[in-house]
């Protein structure tokens, strides 16, 4: 599939050299969006789960500006079990890079007839481009981090022009389109959880604290999305061991996307009865309601970063030395907890050492908030 990258590109390139004189440019005069004569806003955001995270905080924002407008959402096949059920969307369509199904998504977002297209792609997709042109013919288009494509949007935030503010900060700055100020609205906003998922949750993490309140739950992720963010099983169990021996009330808790879940079994038979897993067949937003009564999380670089943050769990998260993507999705508000290796490539230079000071740091450092 990666062989074909360059030419899909090619081709896209190719068909927007052609089509380009059909688009729509936008207006130069743009004056912030009054919410109070809208009433429905489409978002595009079909990329993956972090990208989707992150963005709850616009969308609450939105919505506690103008609490009439009805916000619909386009995500992707990649991002829909953490947007599936919210109530927060009126309608969910789906980006499914298949031309026949794709067409008629745009048409039934089309007879939705949106007032206003807000593209969070943050950069310039040509994809982007033509759904945020053809979902809602006419209306204002929002976009984000768009250099190229600038001309086609009313509105445009390049967060990308010298600013190393957090990710979550430079996309709340789009709720100036309709003239909100984003140093008002929440950076933290969770994903949805049913009351029954969240019950589960508080039932496994009252049996693993057995009556003692001030037990120290200590979330571990083995998955990532790239095999260069997963560490050795011999590490996670150093590192897991120096955890147990730092308090006696302390519970490690393995969670893992469901193709991991071998590993996570080898790990725990090699551990003792302190280190438990989460239960199988979680859903994701099933799985986000046992990352949120964590007392700390510990992760690689990945979406679960993201949803930790969103519910204000402490997390030690593993990164890459690529400081561009470090500064840009760190974890959100937190002055320590980030563990970077000493390449650009992997976080397999990581120590346990370096892992195990900065839990410490973490923890110590939650305990005197707490106060």
């Amino acid at each position: 599939m990666e062989r074909l990258k360059p030419l899909e590109h090619a081709f896209k390139a190719f068909f927007f050299s052609i089509s380009r004189l059909f688009l729509k440019k936008g207006r130069r005069d743009f004056v912030p969006i009054d919410g109070n004569q809208i009433k429905r806003v489409l978002f595009l955001r079909p990329e993956k789960i972090g990208d989707m995270v992150i963005s709850f905080p616009v969308f609450d924002g939105l919505k506690a500006k103008y609490p009439h407008i009805e916000i619909s959402i386009m995500g992707s096949p990649r991002n829909e079990a953490i947007i599936k059920g919210d109530p927060r969307f009126e309608r969910i369509f789906l980006y499914r890079k298949n031309i026949w199904r794709d067409f008629k998504e745009v048409m039934a977002i089309r007879r939705e007839k949106f007032d206003c297209v807000v593209d969070m792609i943050c950069d310039d997709s040509v994809t982007a481009l033509f759904l945020s042109q053809y979902c809602a013919p006419g209306k204002s288009r929002i976009g984000v981090g768009k250099v190229k494509h600038r001309e086609y949007y009313d509105f445009n935030y390049d967060h990308r022009m010298g600013n190393t503010g957090h990710i979550i900060e430079n996309t709340l700055k789009l709720l100036t389109a309709f003239d909100i100020d984003p140093n008002e609205v929440s950076g933290y906003a969770h994903p949805y959880v049913t009351p029954s998922a969240l019950a589960r949750a508080d039932d496994f993490a009252r049996e693993l604290r057995n009556g003692a309140s001030g037990a120290l739950l200590v979330g571990y992720n083995l998955s990532a999305g790239a095999r260069t963010r997963i560490w050795a099983l011999d590490k996670a169990q150093e590192l897991i061991d120096c955890i147990l021996a730092y308090r006696d009330d302390c519970k490690v808790v393995l969670m893992t996307a469901p193709p991991d879940r071998a590993r996570a079994d080898e790990l725990q038979a090699r551990l003792d009865g302190r280190v438990i897993q989460v239960p199988p067949g979680l859903n994701l937003t099933e799985a986000s309601a046992f990352i949120s009564r964590m007392d700390v999380l510990i992760t690689p670089d990945t979406s679960v970063v993201h949803i930790a943050r969103a519910f204000k769990v402490p997390v030690v998260g593993l990164y890459s030395r690529f400081m561009k993507n470090f500064l840009l999705w760190r974890p959100y508000d937190q002055p320590v907890g980030a563990v970077v290796s000493g390449n650009d490539d992997n976080i397999f230079d990581i120590t346990v050492d370096q892992v195990f000071d900065t839990f410490v740091e973490v923890v110590q450092q939650s305990a005197t908030v707490e106060k």
